[in-house]
């Protein structure tokens, strides 16, 4: 048990690594570390102990640089996120806070309902598996029809039409390793795009308040709430996103730019229990961590217990550290160069899409660059780009 409290640890400094690393994602560090916990003396049960605190505070801290990087100057920004609504209010700290609580109300619900959702989620799945493409195709309907303009809803079909073109070309290539082809075409898609348009602004510099007041109240933990039963969606309805169930939801919360952070961070945090539950329960991964992991570890209800424990002993932890490294972000958005920021963070990731993919790897990772720079482009939701995981697998299930 030590062993697992050490790596755990150990997990919780690779979770702030990659959260508050530009273009690092946790998938690209289990990946590695499949290839790696062997040569270095580890079982697979450690291993996964690691992995599964790198992922819970990856949740936690992967906020902090959609907070503080490539906030556009108000009057220059086609969409702001609504992260960034805060950052030009001056409250950039207070976002920090709302995510950081709304990532631990969102895995202290998901815990309380462990239990109903190992009796729940198999019997939901059986009955839906066969209506489960016509939800999707609902689903992804709503969210193209709720953009505001005729043009920005032809935007968005071409966006999530041309994303499933590139994901169905990604899945049926044969030259690189499948494992490893969702590492280039989600660091075009959704982090070089981000990068490269951050580079082209002048960021914003608006004063920031150095505290913020959160009141977590009824409609504020109705949020956590909503957000852990829409974690447990994402982790039922293949290649839906945290962002895209957090949207669909937004419609009970109303519309509330805190609200809308606290149940999207739910969402995220409490998947990463709902995952394994999905994996342990219908045998369906839906994150790269779990997936990666059921490869080498045989999930039995002891072992899913374990891995729930290392997550809730995580959580606390992953929320200190949020508000710390959010803290002292404030004084470093003042006294970085964000340019040279940016620069280096697209020199790390074209060196790590090299090294796993190769010159193809580069091709990918460039035309998904240029399909993400789409929707920052036209000003629609960039979640229709999430159309490269789900056309695949609307063909996947209609049998095309």
């Amino acid at each position: 048990m030590i062993e697992y409290l050490a790596f755990a640890l150990v997990g919780c400094f690779l979770g702030v690594f990659t959260g508050i690393t530009p273009g690092i994602h946790v998938n690209t560090i289990c990946l590695l570390g499949l290839s790696v916990y062997p040569l270095l003396g580890l079982d697979a049960i450690t291993f996964g102990v690691a992995m599964i605190s790198m992922a819970v505070t990856h949740t936690f801290l992967d906020f902090i640089p959609s907070i503080f990087l490539g906030v556009p100057e108000e009057e220059t920004a086609l969409s702001v996120l609504p992260a960034h609504k805060l950052v030009l209010a001056g409250k950039a700290y207070e976002a920090v806070k709302l995510t950081a609580y709304g990532s631990l109300l969102g895995l202290f619900f998901a815990v309380v309902s462990l239990p109903v959702a190992l009796l729940v989620v198999p019997t939901v799945y059986a009955t839906v598996r066969g209506y489960v493409v016509y939800v999707l195709i609902a689903a992804i309907g709503y969210l193209i029809l709720r953009e505001k303009t005729s043009s920005k809803k032809l935007w968005a079909a071409t966006i999530f039409g041309l994303s499933g073109w590139l994901g169905h070309v990604a899945f049926s290539q044969t030259i690189i390793n499948q494992n490893h082809i969702l590492f280039p075409v989600f660091t075009g898609l959704f982090g070089v795009s981000t990068i490269l348009w951050s580079l082209k602004d002048k960021a914003a510099n608006t004063p920031q308040e150095e505290y913020a007041v959160v009141t977590v109240d009824g409609k504020f933990t109705l949020a956590g709430a909503v957000g852990a039963f829409g974690g447990m969606l994402v982790g039922i309805l293949p290649a839906m996103s945290p962002s895209q169930m957090g949207i669909l939801l937004s419609e009970v919360l109303g519309d509330s730019t805190k609200l809308f952070l606290v149940s999207v961070s739910a969402i995220n945090t409490s998947d990463a229990i709902y995952s394994f539950i999905s994996l342990y329960t219908i045998g369906n991964p839906r994150s790269g961590v779990a997936t990666m992991l059921g490869q080498v570890i045989e999930l039995d209800y002891n072992t899913l217990l374990l891995f729930v424990g290392v997550i809730a002993f995580t959580a606390p932890i992953a929320l200190y550290l949020e508000l710390f490294i959010g803290k002292r972000a404030l004084t470093l958005m003042r006294r970085i160069d964000f340019k040279s920021l940016n620069l280096a963070a697209l020199g790390i990731v074209f060196a790590l899409v090299y090294l796993m993919t190769g010159f193809w790897g580069i091709l990918y990772t460039v035309v998904a660059t240029s399909i993400g720079m789409l929707p920052i482009l036209t000003g629609v939701s960039r979640t229709h780009s999430m159309g490269i995981l789900l056309l695949p697998t609307i063909m996947y299930f209609l049998g095309a």
